[in-house]
């Protein structure tokens, strides 16, 4: 098996002598191809680096006018909760003064009505 193994190999060495310098290059260029991808994403990842610190800025920004928004928002929610106390709070004056006023009507009318039976006896009695 090894000297039929040999005579092949021998058999074969003029062809591989000359496919090791095409493999040789095929390899460098393999190896280049890796150097200048490796560049390449280095260069990526850089500016991948400096647009994600913008866009950290950029948030920065944006959080800050998000809290000042935030706190607004509460500012103006208690605005409108007292608003809304001060509102229920004359509603509820208002119907006490409607009611008010119908007593007072109802008195009104009761005593125009006596004056008016006094006025009518009077007149009928002289």
């Amino acid at each position: 098996m090894w000297p039929k193994a040999l005579a092949q190999l021998i058999e074969l060495a003029p062809h591989i002598t000359r496919l090791l310098p095409l493999a040789d290059r095929f390899f460098q260029s393999k190896s280049a191809d890796a150097e200048a991808s490796r560049t390449a994403m280095e260069q990526m990842a850089e500016g991948l680096r400096g647009d994600l610190g913008q866009v950290t800025a950029s948030h920065a920004g944006l959080y800050r006018q998000l809290n000042d928004q935030s706190e607004k928002l509460s500012a103006l929610s208690a605005d409108l909760r007292s608003t809304k106390l001060i509102v229920e709070s004359a509603e509820a004056r208002t119907v006490a003064l409607e009611q008010q006023l119908k007593v007072l009507r109802t008195l009104l009318i009761v005593v125009l009505l006596f004056a008016t039976a006094i006025v009518t006896l009077l007149i009928v009695r002289k």
